[in-house]
């Protein structure tokens, strides 16, 4: 089953729509609190990286979300028109240095069982994250 995309401007006080949806699409495979909790801090922390480094701050740009629910898995597309980055740059800090910031790409890989970084396009970049259903 696939969810209607989601698009929306690359400002925070949207991250409580694209919240929802992670929540609509966790429902619908009947995934427990505690996982459909962890997609939805990394779905809303990788919305927070594209606005922040993809977009530079500009909150004026296009987000698209687009969540699938399938017998096997969950699966969520993080489309952005903004800078690309090479995904093997993209790394979190050492989780034994203590400071604030610097942790979501742990979080997005302690959720989702696959973290792929598609950069084929002439601007921008899509995300794709996978949670399989136990």
């Amino acid at each position: 089953m696939t969810l209607p995309p989601l698009t929306i401007k690359s400002h925070p006080r949207h991250l409580a729509e694209v919240r929802a949806l992670v929540r609509r699409a966790a429902a619908e495979a009947a995934l427990d609190e505690q996982t459909t909790f962890n997609l939805m801090l990394a779905v809303d922390e990788a919305c927070a990286n594209i606005m922040r480094h993809a977009y530079g701050g500009d909150a004026s740009q296009d987000i698209i979300i687009h969540a699938t629910v399938s017998p096997d898995a969950v699966e969520f597309r993080l489309r952005d028109y903004g800078k690309q980055v090479d995904p093997a740059c993209i790394k979190s800090r050492d989780l034994d240095e203590v400071r604030p910031g610097g942790l979501g790409c742990f979080l997005i890989r302690h959720a989702f069982d696959e973290v792929d970084y598609n950069t084929r396009f002439a601007t921008g970049t899509e995300l794709r994250l996978l949670k399989r259903r136990q």
